[in-house]
Order: C-alpha cells, then structure tokens, then sequence
C-alpha cells in the first residue's frame, strides 16, 4: 500500500513537471512565433521603403544573415538600420554631366549667364526649377520625389574649380543627399540624417 502511494506521488510528480514542461516549451514557441512575424514584416517594410524613397541607392542586405543569431531583436533590427544608413551614406554618386538641353528650351542671355562666376545668375530659380524637372521631380542621388522648395542643387563640376551655371553642370538633391555631398564629418553627418528617425520608426 505504502509502495503504491509512493509510487502514485512519485508519477504525479513526473506528469507535472512534463506538463510544466509542455506549457514552458509552447509559451517559448508563441513568442519565437511573434518575434518571426515582427521581423519578417519588419524587413519587408524596411526593403519597401528604401526600394519607393531611394530606388538609385541598392542596398545589400546581407547583415539579416549575419545578424540571424541576435537573439534581441530589437538590437538586431537597429544593426540592419544602422547597416542600410551607412550603405545609403557610401553609396558610390557619379556625378556625370546630365544629357544636353534641347537649344529651344535655352533663353536670352543663358549662355552669356552661364560662365563660371562667384554669384549666381540673376535666372537662378529658373535654372533650379528646370533641372528638378529635367530630373522627374526627383533626387539625382538617390531617386527620392522631393518638392521644389525642398531641393538643393549641386554641381558636376563646382563652380570654384571653373564650373558654370549651365543646367547640364546643375543636380537637384534632397536634403539628405546634400548633407552626404557636401559631408565633412562622416559620423556627424550619418547622424544627422533624417532618414535615421524614418527607419527606427520600422522596429517592431
């Protein structure tokens, strides 16, 4: 009898440890579940939003895979943030000089005011206009839409180094591309770049 009970207590121990076990192991799988889901929609977003705002700049995702062992998952996605913003800051720019302007569209004096001088021409904000429509609306970097009062202009050659004004040497730049191009402290730049606050917005 007492072998018996003994033996009872024994088992009943055994089942409640195995189904503490069970409950543990499921919990464990529901989270592992969630955090899968959280990061593979992550992820998407992330490669969305880059491939819409800025669809010159390819980034290459290989940090996913070496980061695959991160078991915090929210350090692991600001790892592949701070990956893709570096990627987006080193991004290699060529700046060639744009495609010829047909001669029809040219005005009076273009030529004469498009020679190499220290102020701008009085046409500027034509100039400017022009070659953000020349450019589709877009960054000449990195292929974001931007609105006229949001470009910045650059040049194929600067105007210091015997550039001009003429709209073949003109680039428009969204904000985080002239930041980039005109960059003299990398990590101050990296830092600065709004498109930082954007991408953490994407963790989940």
């Amino acid at each position: 009898m007492i072998l018996d009970l003994n033996y009872i207590i024994f088992s009943s121990l055994i089942i409640a440890c195995l189904l503490l076990l069970y409950i543990y192991k499921e919990k464990i799988f529901k989270i592992k579940s969630k955090d899968n889901e959280a990061f593979s929609l992550f992820l998407k977003d992330l490669k969305f939003y880059m491939l819409q705002h800025h669809p010159k700049i390819d980034i290459d995702y290989r940090i996913v895979e070496k980061t695959k062992n991160e078991e915090d998952m929210e350090l692991r996605q600001t790892l592949i943030i701070e990956s893709v913003i570096k990627q987006f800051f080193n991004f290699p720019y060529q700046n060639e000089t744009q495609a010829s302007i047909p001669r029809e569209k040219l005005w009076i004096n273009y030529e004469e005011k498009s020679k190499s001088n220290p102020k701008y021409p009085s046409d500027w904000a034509l100039r400017k206009e022009f070659a953000w429509k020349r450019d589709n609306k877009n960054c000449n970097r990195c292929g974001n839409e931007i609105n006229i009062d949001e470009a910045y202009t650059s040049f194929v050659k600067e105007i210091n180094d015997g550039g001009g004004y003429n709209l073949e040497n003109i680039m428009t730049l969204c904000v985080n591309c002239n930041k980039i191009v005109n960059s003299k402290n990398p990590n101050t730049t990296i830092s600065s770049l709004d498109l930082n606050d954007k991408l953490m917005n994407f963790i989940k």
